[in-house]
């Protein structure tokens, strides 16, 4: 029978050293896994602001097509959009739909610079149509503003106090289609 070296016999713990370096470790992975899983969950949230929102646009956008109605797009305060279906005949309004962003996110602009379709002009203004608000999907699927003209415009979300989570939808009035952006701190990309 073979016998073992003498490292290799049972011991009856850990010493002291051994619980310190595992404990060290723990930490130091700790220390680096908690800021970057912090940037990840305001970063998703952005993202999901930014689908939820373009979402919401499409449906309304989609809606005015097959109902054959105008679907009227307000802004009642910084974090919801509200949709009216313009009845026929008369200036009726009938709310179809109503959407509140989530995690602290609003249509604010702070400072962020205007997305590259420029439809957002050099105002703070988080929200910039280029025609006269309010503005409306017609029934051909065309942004149109007050006065029936086709409006071209930006809606910028983000997070109060944390530019890293800018986004910004460009919607394109002649076609109704909407562009997405996000914000990487020097540039905006899709």
């Amino acid at each position: 029978m073979l016998s073992r070296p003498a490292f290799w016999k049972s011991q009856d713990g850990y010493t002291l050293f051994e619980v310190f370096v595992v404990a060290a470790l723990v930490m130091t992975i700790s220390a680096i896994a908690i800021p970057v899983t912090m940037a990840m969950v305001r970063n998703a949230r952005g993202d999901s602001a930014l689908v939820a929102t373009a979402s919401f646009l499409e449906t309304a956008r989609n809606r005015a097509v097959s109902e054959r109605r105008n679907m009227v797009v307000t802004f009642p305060t910084t974090n919801s959009i509200l949709i009216q279906r313009a009845e026929w005949p008369g200036p009726a309004l009938t709310t179809v739909g109503t959407m509140t962003l989530e995690g602290n996110q609003e249509f604010i602009r702070e400072g962020l610079p205007d997305s590259p379709d420029l439809f957002g002009g050099p105002a703070e203004n988080a929200i910039n149509w280029t025609g006269a608000a309010p503005v409306m999907f017609s029934s051909e699927g065309t942004l149109i503003d007050a006065a029936g003209d086709v409006s071209n415009g930006t809606i910028f979300i983000v997070r109060r106090g944390d530019p890293t989570t800018g986004r910004a939808i460009s919607i394109w009035g002649i076609t109704g289609l909407l562009r997405t952006w996000k914000w990487r701190g020097s540039g905006w990309m899709q």
